[in-house]
């Protein structure tokens, strides 16, 4: 963790390496072949990574969906509705670390990137809107955090996450 509440080296390490956990554990429930992370990547980015406009010190992460850009038009992309990429708040996530009900990088990046990963496989496989109303986008929230919930379940220490944050990953 650095002053200025951005990852680490190690820290990103600990986080890609959660990641590979995730990604299994979601590929296992969703029941999907052994390379469909391979076909269908995504991305991991932290705040260095992000424009400024995508950072958002209110969530552990958000799933943004990315795509190329035009030859000549730097602003616009051009549509890819299968290329996602999980930004991860690095100061939210580095800040929920440090309160009394303490958990380390691990269980949290755990727990948020199954979360963002189960969103990824809805989008994709289950014609999810990315771009839903409001209250369609709030009812997918609870309901890719009853699934992480229950992928999660079990794991050590995970409990105590869950309790904390009951109504969905926000701070």
């Amino acid at each position: 963790m650095t002053i200025e509440g951005l990852f680490t080296e190690s820290d990103r390490s600990i986080v890609e390496r959660a990641a590979r956990l995730a990604e299994g554990l979601v590929l296992r429930y969703f029941n999907l072949a052994s390379d469909d992370w391979v076909k269908n990547p995504y991305c991991l980015l932290t705040w260095k990574e992000a424009s400024g406009c995508l950072r958002d010190t209110n969530v552990f992460a958000q799933t943004v969906r990315l795509g190329p850009r035009k030859r000549g038009k730097p602003q616009q992309s051009v549509h890819n509705p299968n290329h996602y990429g999980i930004l991860l708040q690095d100061p939210a996530i580095l800040r929920a670390l440090l309160r009394p009900q303490r958990h380390d990088l691990w269980t949290l990046g755990l727990f948020v990137l199954t979360h963002e990963l189960v969103h990824i496989v809805r989008f994709r496989k289950f014609a999810v809107d990315f771009c839903g109303a409001q209250h369609e986008r709030e009812k997918e929230e609870e309901l890719v955090h009853e699934i992480t919930k229950e992928m999660l379940g079990g794991v050590e220490n995970m409990d105590n996450l869950f309790s904390l944050y009951e109504s969905g990953p926000t701070i």
